[in-house]
This record gives C-alpha cells, structure tokens and sequence, in this order.
C-alpha cells in the first residue's frame, strides 16, 4: 500500500470497537489471504487504482463480473478519460464530467465487446481535486465518509455512504425499477420486473447498473445464448443501464477518512461497523484489517472459523457461471467473494499543510508502483 494510506501517525478517536475484534491474531499476522492478494479466485475478478497528484487524488474500484476482462478495461481506460476531460475544460472538474466519462466507458466497451455479452462490472471512482470531492458509482461498491461532529469531549464519529449502489435487493432500487414502467398493469412491467428477481436469484447479475452486459442492454440473437445465461421471455426494454449515481461536496476539516469496498465487502460489513474500526484502530494496515474482519464474518455466516478457511483452496469459478456441476462449496468463493478495500484518511491530502507527495500511480494487489498520468497533465498545465 502507499505511505500516505497506511504508514500514517497512529491515531485513535475512541475506544476500541469490541464487536469486531481478530479471533486468531496470529493466523492474521500469517494469513496469506489478508494481504492484499486475490482472496476467493485465482483470477480476482476486483480491479482497483490509486492515483497521486499534487493537489489531487484518484480512487477507482471496479468490481468485475463474469472475470475481469471489463474491471481491467476499466482500471486501464477511465483515468485517462477523466484526465482528457479536465483538460479539455479549462483543467476544471465538475460533477457532469463523472457522468460523461462513464457514460463513454460503457458506449466504447459495448462497441468493441464482440461476443462478450456477459461480461460486466461495477464501477466506483473518486476525485479529490482542489479541496472537493467527486465520486460516481455503478453497481454495489460503496464509498463511506467517516466525520467527526461536535466540540472537544463531546465529539463522536458521523458516517455517510456518499454513493447509492444499485443492487437489487435494495428497497429503492426494486421501487426504482417498477417506475420504469409508468403503466404498472401493462404486461411489459411483469416481464421485466420478474426478469430482474429471475437474475438475481440464479445469480447472473445483482445489480441494475453495470459497465458492459451488452445482452442486457442490446438486442442478442438468442441462439447465441446458453440455457444457463438466458432470461425467460423476452424484455421489452434495456434492463440495465450505466448511468451513475453522482456526488460532490467541499471537503471540511471534520473530515476524517473514506472508506472504498468492492461489493464483497459491504455484503458482510454494515457502513458503521466498517467505520467504527476505522476510527478506533491503528492507521497501519487498516485495510488488510477490514478485509480479515470481512473474511471472518463470512466464515461465522457458513458456521466456519477464520482459521478454517485459510486451508481452503482458490477457485477458478467465474462469479454468475453455472455452479450446479462444480463442487463448490470446497472452495473459497463459497464463503465470500473478492473484496478490495482502500482507506483514504483526508487530514493527509495532497496539498494540504504542505503535504507534498510522489505522483505515483498504485494498482489491486501489485505492491509496486509507477508513475502517474497525473505527470502529464501538469506538465502540459505548466506549459
């Protein structure tokens, strides 16, 4: 991880959250699963990016589906788009420049995806350009901003998820989808609302916002389809869509941290709880400690202890293939997913009391680094 993330000054607000605490310290201190590796999958299907400017900072995650042929179309695309952008704005950022980025990540991948119907993913980014914070997402990755609110003593932590996510299973997002069809009555609404609940269940998509999907989106010859990939009937309009939710706020000095998770994550950590261990436990390697809790709750909900999983073995399963003729509770994936997490703590942002950092670009699991395309753009500002 990058120095600014985790090799920070150790900080406690509070006391230390009991309800989460490390079962097995030391299968922690020596599980290769906690340490930003890919955990379920040999071929992690989460693809994920920090960029370092001078007075900037980029976090992306995309949460792949079906593989990671889109969340590495992503992580290698959208940070040039959004960099393009700026500077075709006068090196000024907005919220519509977010909307427009994604919006051209999926039109490009939909226009070169070929036979790649299926494939898909989540796609959460943020900005912290000037002193603001700009984020988007697609899919059920989350961003949480930890705050702290209040005077001396009487201080206490405040969070807020910053961006929807789309799933499914979400009161909102199943009202969401019944407004898309203005004549409740009117069969079309039947088919495609039935259609969602028909994916969800089988497992091919949780989601009504992805990148990619194109035979969710467009017109497919259905002979193309296999049994396992196709839905009943035929819907009547695109299911899915990538429009992103979109936010923006100043930044204040209450401010504290974020908290950037794959949908792996939040599936077993409630928003508060994840933030709570943030704000009550050492800076360094506070996300290798989020996943491990993460990973431990997974393991409580199968009947499992943390330390039961560490002999289980990777699988190649692919998230939403057909899992009736594997054996697939012998493997990893059963237990949870991939996860990714990335903490940000803001009282150390670029540009802020002359916090001056390496433009370096950081990506997933790779524990190096290179530089970063924020380079060029302020060489060609400077110019």
């Amino acid at each position: 991880m990058p120095s600014f993330l985790s090799n920070l000054r150790h900080v406690l607000f509070g006391t230390p959250y009991q309800q989460y605490q490390i079962e097995d310290p030391v299968a922690f201190t020596n599980d290769p699963l906690a340490w930003s590796r890919p955990l379920a999958n040999m071929d992690m299907e989460d693809k994920s990016q920090v960029e370092v400017g001078t007075d900037a900072l980029f976090v992306g995650i995309y949460d792949g589906h079906k593989g990671n042929t889109v969340s590495i179309y992503l992580r290698e695309q959208i940070f040039r788009e959004l960099i393009r952008r700026i500077q075709a704005n006068n090196n000024n950022m907005n919220k519509n420049i977010l909307r427009q980025v994604v919006t051209r990540m999926d039109r490009d991948f939909l226009e070169t995806a070929g036979r790649n119907f299926f494939v898909s993913s989540g796609c959460l980014i943020c900005l912290i350009w000037r002193g603001t914070l700009y984020a988007a997402n697609v899919g059920d990755s989350r961003a949480v901003l930890g705050s702290l609110k209040g005077i001396g003593q009487l201080k206490r932590l405040a969070v807020k998820q910053i961006v929807k996510d789309h799933n499914i299973d979400r009161r909102d997002v199943q009202v969401e989808v019944r407004a898309l069809q203005p004549v409740l009555a009117d069969i079309d609404y039947y088919i495609n609302y039935r259609t969602f609940l028909y994916m969800d269940q089988k497992g091919l998509i949780n989601t009504t916002r992805c990148i990619g999907y194109k035979y969710l989106k467009e017109e497919i010859n259905e002979s193309e389809v296999s049994d396992w990939e196709r839905v009943p009937g035929r819907f009547t309009r695109p299911l899915l869509t990538s429009e992103p939710h979109v936010y923006s706020r100043n930044l204040k000095d209450s401010d504290k941290f974020i908290i950037f998770g794959s949908s792996g994550f939040w599936r077993v950590m409630p928003n508060k709880d994840a933030a709570y261990v943030v704000n009550t436990s050492p800076r360094d390697g506070i996300a290798e400690r989020l996943v491990t809790l993460a990973i431990q709750e997974g393991a409580k909900l199968r009947r499992r202890r943390y330390s039961q999983l560490i002999g289980l073995p990777k699988s190649n399963h692919i998230s939403g293939e057909d899992i009736r003729y594997h054996n697939y509770r012998q493997f990893r994936p059963a237990y949870h997913d991939d996860i990714t997490v990335i903490v940000v703590y803001l009282d150390q942002r670029p540009n802020r009391e002359g916090v001056m950092l390496e433009m370096n670009s950081y990506r997933g699991c790779d524990d190096g680094s290179q530089q970063s395309e924020f380079t060029n753009f302020y060489n060609n500002a400077n110019v």
